[in-house]
C-alpha cells in the first residue's frame, strides 16, 4: 500500500490553490469584459438615439420624398455606425461607466484584487 508522504500532499494542495487562483483570475477577466461590452453596447443605443433624434430634426427636402426602404436603410446605417462609434478605440461613456461600475465586480473579502 502506497503512502502519500507530506511532501506531495503539500504540492497537491499548492496545485490546488494555483487553479482555484487562475480559476477566480479568469472568472473575473470575463465579468470584466462582459460588464465593458455592456457599457459600450449601452453607449452605442445612446449614441443610436441622439443620431436619430438629429436626423429628425433636419427637414425633409429635395426633389424625391424618402421612401419606407430608404427610411430603413439610413436607420440600419445610424445603428452599425454607432456601434463601430462606441465599439473604437476612443472612449467616451462607455469607459465612464466602467470605470464607476467595475468596483462591484470585486474579489470576496479576505482576496486580494487581481491585476
Amino acid at each position: 500500500m502506497n503512502t502519500i508522504n507530506p511532501a506531495t500532499n503539500q504540492f497537491q494542495q499548492s496545485m490546488q490553490s494555483v487553479d482555484n487562483k487562475n480559476e477566480r483570475r479568469f472568472a473575473q477577466s470575463v465579468e470584466e469584459n462582459k460588464l465593458l461590452d455592456a457599457c459600450k453596447d449601452f453607449e452605442a443605443i445612446l449614441l443610436n438615439k441622439m443620431m436619430s433624434t438629429m436626423r429628425e430634426s433636419i427637414p425633409e427636402g429635395g426633389l424625391f420624398k424618402k421612401s419606407f426602404g430608404e427610411k430603413i436603410y439610413q436607420s440600419m446605417l445610424d445603428e452599425e455606425m454607432t456601434k463601430q462609434m462606441a465599439h473604437g478605440k476612443v472612449r467616451g461613456i462607455a469607459d465612464m461607466l466602467y470605470q464607476h461600475l467595475s468596483p462591484a465586480i470585486k474579489p470576496p473579502a479576505g482576496e486580494e484584487p487581481l491585476k
